[in-house]
């Protein structure tokens, strides 16, 4: 039985199209990570858009299957220029996932008012990561501030001290990532 709901489409095609620029953003703003040096922030946005890319195959499929309705993702314009150094890198991953996360979680939230909860739950889940990533990019801008943003504390703190770069190398490989060595 199929979903009959005209406003499914064009919330769909919201969600699907907020989640593919969210992606791309990720996967963009990761190598800008690994360029500028921040190798766990490298690690943890590809886990992101990952998870990003997940919700936006989901939606696709699950939008034929329950609603009839065939949807492609379209990206968003996506700028990761800004990210110039640790501290401009630091600011812009929070202002953007800050951003990605309104209105994930204002799209989400619109999805259940259209008894469409089935497609907020991925998004939603994804909402509830980019908070504790959120949280957790601030607590390392904080720590980065007071070490005045001095290379050889960031990259203990990137990967010895609270090791971000190894727990998203799990994180990764959970996801089916390989580094190919």
């Amino acid at each position: 039985m199929k979903i009959n709901n005209p406003s499914a489409q064009p919330l769909l095609q919201r969600a699907l199209n907020l989640m593919e620029t969210a992606a791309c953003w990720e996967r963009k703003a990761s190598k800008r990570c690994l360029i500028v040096g921040l190798q766990g922030e490298k690690r943890r946005l590809r886990w992101l858009g990952r998870e990003a890319q997940n919700v936006v195959d989901w939606i696709e499929f699950a939008a034929w299957s329950t609603c009839g309705i065939d949807i492609e993702a379209q990206e968003g314009s996506v700028n990761v220029n800004t990210l110039l150094d640790y501290q401009s890198a630091m600011g812009g991953i929070i202002e953007k996932l800050s951003v990605i996360h309104d209105e994930a979680h204002q799209i989400a939230n619109e999805l259940v008012a259209a008894k469409l909860r089935g497609f907020a739950k991925p998004i939603y889940q994804y909402v509830d990561c980019l908070f504790d990533i959120i949280g957790e990019l601030q607590r390392a801008q904080s720590e980065y501030e007071m070490a005045n943003y001095e290379y050889h504390h960031i990259s203990r703190y990137q990967v010895s001290w609270y090791n971000v770069h190894d727990n998203y190398e799990c994180k990764e490989e959970k996801q089916g990532y390989t580094d190919f060595k």
